[in-house]
This record gives C-alpha cells, sequence and structure tokens, in this order.
C-alpha cells in the first residue's frame, strides 16, 4: 500500500492536518478553557502555518464550532454502538443528555470554551444570518437529531412539536452546564433537571 503524505496538498493530507488543528486546539482549551485556545497557539503545537490555519479556520470561534461537531459525531456514534436501554423514549432522550453532560465533566475546560463559544452573544454589528444559522446547526439541531434518534428510532419522523421539545431540552442543557460551570448546580442537580424536564417535555 502507498504511504500518504501528511504534507502535502492530497485530501489526505489536509484532512490530517485538520485533525491535529483540532486536536491541538481541544487540548488549548482543556488546559485553560475559551481564552486559553489562541489560534497562534493552536498553529505551532498542530505544526502548521498561521496562515493556513485561517484558511481552515477563520476565527477561534470557527475552530470551536468544528470540535464540538466533532464530539456530537461521536455522541451519535456512541448512541449507535451502545443504545440507552430506557423503555420510555423521554428516559432515552434524557440518557443522551446524560452522556453529553459527563462528557463535559470529564472535560471542564473543554465545556468552559465550547460553552462559552455558543451562548456568549455576538457583538450587535457581526451577527448575521449566516452565524445564526450555523450556531443553531451545531448547538440545536445535531444534538437534537441525535435524542430524536435514541428516543424513536431511525425509522420514526420527528415531529415539529417534537422538535421543540427537544430544542428546549437542549436550551436547558446548555443553560445547566453553564450553571454547573460557574458552581451554581451541582452534577447531582443538573440531572435531576434534565430529567424531569424530558419527562415532562416529551410526548409518551
Amino acid at each position: 500500500m502507498a504511504r500518504v503524505s501528511k504534507n502535502g496538498r492530497t485530501p489526505e493530507a489536509r484532512a490530517f492536518r485538520a485533525e491535529r488543528v483540532l486536536d491541538a486546539g481541544m487540548a488549548l482549551a482543556t488546559r485553560g478553557g475559551y481564552d486559553a485556545v489562541q489560534m497562534r497557539e493552536v498553529a505551532r503545537i498542530a505544526g502548521v502555518a498561521l496562515s493556513t490555519l485561517y484558511r481552515y479556520y477563520p476565527s477561534k470561534d470557527a475552530l470551536i464550532t468544528a470540535a464540538t461537531r466533532a464530539q456530537l459525531r461521536q455522541l451519535r456514534e456512541d448512541i449507535g454502538r451502545r443504545p440507552p436501554r430506557q423503555r420510555s423514549p423521554e428516559g432515552r432522550a434524557a440518557e443522551v443528555l446524560h452522556r453529553a453532560f459527563l462528557a463535559m465533566q470529564y472535560n471542564r475546560g473543554w465545556a468552559h470554551a465550547a460553552l462559552s463559544s455558543f451562548q456568549t452573544p455576538r457583538p450587535l454589528e457581526k451577527q448575521s444570518a449566516d452565524a445564526a444559522s450555523e450556531i443553531e446547526e451545531v448547538d440545536k439541531n445535531a444534538f437534537a437529531d441525535i435524542m430524536a434518534l435514541a428516543a424513536w428510532g431511525p425509522a420514526h419522523r420527528t415531529t415539529a412539536a417534537e422538535y421543540r421539545a427537544l430544542h428546549m431540552l437542549v436550551s436547558l442543557w446548555n443553560s445547566s452546564v453553564i450553571d454547573w460551570l460557574n458552581g451554581w448546580l451541582t452534577p447531582e442537580t443538573v440531572e435531576e433537571r434534565l430529567k424531569f424536564a424530558a419527562k415532562r417535555l416529551l410526548p409518551a
């Protein structure tokens, strides 16, 4: 088998560099949260030119967005490998919220970076429809789709009402993680909140 160059311009090489960049960004976030993710330092750790990094990700928030997408893909794969065993749809959806929160507890620095990126309002002059749609896709739709898959299975067509309930659960998850990061909620209280909300919001 031919050896793939990791430093060229092939799709494989670009994917490898992108993976290094995401790993570097997450490593910095792990050490110090959102403020620790500095693009120049990401480029140095990943071994890429700063100009190359900005071609991949034009801002720190774009980099964190990409890393969040990767985390959501891992969560979806985990749900596929280990489907929730609860009997009810709300129980299975709550299990997705639980696993996602466990990941935040394992890496508090990354939790701080991700939530700071998506939950901090943009400056008014920089807000745009494109930015808003990108945030919604990463922060709500993808997460909601994973919960829907766990709750009702791949053959289920999620209704508008069900999506509204799932999006409300995502919003509660976000705010609860922030309250936990700030020391206002214990992990146990977060779990209780999420289970209670899933039971009340999702139809049987």
